[in-house]
């Protein structure tokens, strides 16, 4: 399943989907995991997208640059964030959409 059917299957459920838009060059979230799994009753997933291998999918949410993260529900988007992010700020986030 490409990332696109992962998106619209997501976009069935109640859950909020956290995006992760990246490329080779810029930094891997790999902490994002463990916070996402502590939410995980509203987070149902993180959507890892490559922004060189999977531009279409990065173009469909006019990403252009990394890191960048957006928060999802019923494939509406809630928040977005383009630049560094921090553990503590996404805390805030999900718990804002709690």
């Amino acid at each position: 399943m490409d990332i696109a059917e992962q998106l619209d299957n997501l976009a069935g459920t109640n859950h909020l989907v956290l995006v992760e838009f990246y490329a080779d060059w810029s930094p891997h979230y790999e902490w994002l995991e463990p916070v996402v799994k502590t939410y995980e009753k509203q987070v149902s997933d993180v959507i890892k997208v490559n922004i060189v291998e999977d531009k279409a999918v990065a173009d469909s949410f006019n990403i252009e640059t990394a890191p960048a993260f957006i928060l999802l529900h019923r494939g509406h988007e809630l928040w977005r964030q383009v630049g560094e992010l921090t553990m503590g700020e996404l805390k805030d986030v999900l718990d804002e959409f709690r």
